[in-house]
C-alpha cells in the first residue's frame, strides 16, 4: 500500500512541475492542468454574472484566474511531497521524542 503512495506522489509532482513549466515557459499557451482550472474559472464568473459578458463582476475573473492556479500549483506540490513523505513510515520524527509522525504530522 505506501508503494501506491509513493507512484501517487511521484505522478502528480512530475504532472504539475510539467504542467508549470510548459505554462511559465512555453508561448503556445498552458499546460493541461492550467487550461482546465482556467476554463472552470471563467465558466464560474460568466454563470455568477448571469451570462452578461458586460457585468463588473467579470472585471475579477483574470486575477482570480491567477490566484486559483498558483494555489492549486502549491497545494498540488504539497500534496505530492505529502505522499511521497507518507510511503516511508519513520521518514518524519518528532525531534523531542523521536517517535514517528502521524499522518497530519507529517501533512503539516
Amino acid at each position: 500500500m505506501f508503494m501506491f503512495y509513493l507512484i501517487a506522489g511521484v505522478a502528480l509532482f512530475v504532472a504539475v512541475a510539467l504542467d508549470i513549466l510548459k505554462t511559465t515557459l512555453s508561448t503556445r499557451g498552458g499546460g493541461p492542468l492550467t487550461n482546465g482550472l482556467s476554463r472552470l474559472v471563467w465558466r464560474l464568473f460568466f454563470l455568477a454574472a448571469r451570462r452578461r459578458g458586460s457585468a463588473k463582476l467579470l472585471e475579477y475573473a483574470g486575477q482570480s484566474v491567477l490566484l486559483v492556479i498558483l494555489l492549486s500549483w502549491v497545494a498540488s506540490l504539497w500534496l505530492s511531497l505529502f505522499l511521497m513523505l507518507w510511503s516511508a513510515p519513520g521518514s518524519v520524527v518528532d525531534d523531542t521524542t523521536g517517535i514517528a509522525a502521524g499522518a497530519w504530522e507529517t501533512f503539516y
